[in-house]
């Protein structure tokens, strides 16, 4: 079974993939896996972009959508080979899959369930701007680049759970992540109230 995790930008979305993984369940982080692309890909990278410094990437492909769908190109072949791979070798098992683009990669398609975190632009602005020290313009970008992320404005085409992740409360979003998996039975946490 795979399951993909979604959300915004600073919805959340990995401080709940470590809860699933402290309980068990396999998560890969389709960003950290994008590095990893960047170095396998190092000289068509460096081809198309003059470097393969994730940051400046970042900057360009946050600002040029043709750079962003040049990058894609080069990066979504190589997760989606990893995806299956692990699929074809991993009958039976689960595996969620960390990445905010799920969709624009086409990806969802691979997704028996979807885990959607949800929070409100003001509170992830605000994570954003303490966490990453990113200004509000730099954050706006990000945003206008996940225009495909929401459940609410995109097919999925399978069954999305949200996580309600507005207001961080750890008890809280360990009890909702419990249900969760209960209901996907995949089920290893022990909940502790």
């Amino acid at each position: 079974m795979i399951i993909g995790l979604v959300g915004k930008s600073c919805s959340g979305k990995n401080v709940v993939g470590s809860i699933l993984e402290k309980n068990g369940i396999l998560v890969w982080d389709l960003d950290k896996m994008c590095h990893e692309g960047l170095e396998e890909n190092a000289e068509v990278v460096t081809k198309v972009f003059g470097c393969v410094s994730r940051k400046e990437i970042g900057d360009i492909v946050f600002s040029n959508p043709s750079k962003r769908k040049e990058l894609e190109a080069i990066l979504y072949p190589y997760l989606e080979r990893k995806i299956l791979a692990w699929k074809a070798s991993n009958p039976g098992k689960v595996l969620v899959i960390n990445g905010a683009l799920l969709y624009r990669a086409g990806f969802h398609r691979l997704c028996n369930a979807i885990i959607y975190v949800d929070a409100s632009y003001e509170v992830r602005l605000s994570r954003a701007v303490n966490r990453d020290g990113i200004s509000g313009e730099a954050f706006l970008l990000r945003e206008k680049s996940q225009a495909d992320v929401d459940y609410r404005d995109v097919d999925y085409e399978a069954p999305v759970y949200v996580v309600d992740n507005d207001e961080f409360n750890f008890d809280k979003l360990n009890r909702q992540i419990f249900i969760l998996c209960d209901k996907l039975g995949i089920l290893k946490m022990q909940y502790q109230a």
